[in-house]
């Protein structure tokens, strides 16, 4: 490997799963931005749980990728109607991950379902499904890069040193959130519904996860928030 590619962070990203077509994939905009950011995408199909320890010791760290709902059994909830397929298989891979990462200190930037993972992970739970009355349309119909509604980014915080503190449009594809935040970890931001759309731990070096995605959605704030992730990832170099 080139001595110049050597000292890029190495940023490892989990992927999807098609189960009955026995396909991985990824948008490619979530490796386009790490790539600008200055780091090495390193695209992580579902594993054994076991494997994710000796993984992790060769990454800088870990991004948290959107994708399908989580199984209720990994935050001890019953199915409830207008849950879509899961994938048991990549959450058990998932969850060790972000145990893993956690473990050794490692950057983490959660986004979409990344946010949901992470807050099991840590011990929360999450609402299943939010549509009905009351909620907003968290699973727009405009083009991804569009915003579709504001948060409310909280004061005090990591991502408001980051972004700025007060209100961001953000683009929003998901229909299921934290519920019960998980001990250590702290909001950050809010939809005008009370939805989470934020979370954050204040002691960790770096672990953000937002329930919106900046990886396809043009604004400045999104740069931001990849750059401010890499800068944390190559201290691990």
């Amino acid at each position: 490997m080139p001595e110049a590619l050597r000292q890029r962070p190495l940023v490892g990203i989990t992927v999807n799963r098609n189960y009955h077509r026995r396909e991985l994939w990824l948008p490619p905009a979530y490796s386009c931005r790490i790539e600008e950011a200055g780091a090495l995408p390193l695209l992580l199909p579902p594993l054994q749980p076991a494997a994710a320890g000796a993984l992790l010791g060769s990454l800088n760290g870990l991004l948290l990728s959107g994708g399908g709902d989580v199984a209720p059994l990994y935050y001890g909830k019953e199915p409830r109607p207008g849950l879509d397929e899961v994938d048991l298989q990549r959450d058990a891979w998932e969850l060790a991950l972000v145990r893993a990462a956690l473990a050794r200190g490692l950057p983490v930037l959660g986004i979409c379902r990344g946010i949901q993972l992470l807050n099991i992970a840590l011990g929360g739970t999450l609402i299943q499904d939010l549509n009905g009355p009351g909620y907003l349309q968290h699973c727009q119909k405009a083009p991804r890069h569009h915003p579709s509604h504001t948060v409310e980014i909280f004061p005090r915080t990591r991502l408001a040193s980051l972004l700025g503190e007060g209100h961001l449009a953000v683009n929003s594809f998901h229909h299921q959130a934290p519920a019960a935040v998980a001990p250590g970890l702290k909001k950050a931001a809010v939809s005008p519904d009370g939805v989470i759309e934020a979370l954050e731990d204040p002691k960790h070096g770096f672990l953000i996860a937002v329930q919106w995605h900046p990886e396809t959605l043009l604004h400045p704030a999104s740069c931001l928030l990849f750059q401010e992730f890499v800068h944390a990832a190559s201290k691990f170099c």
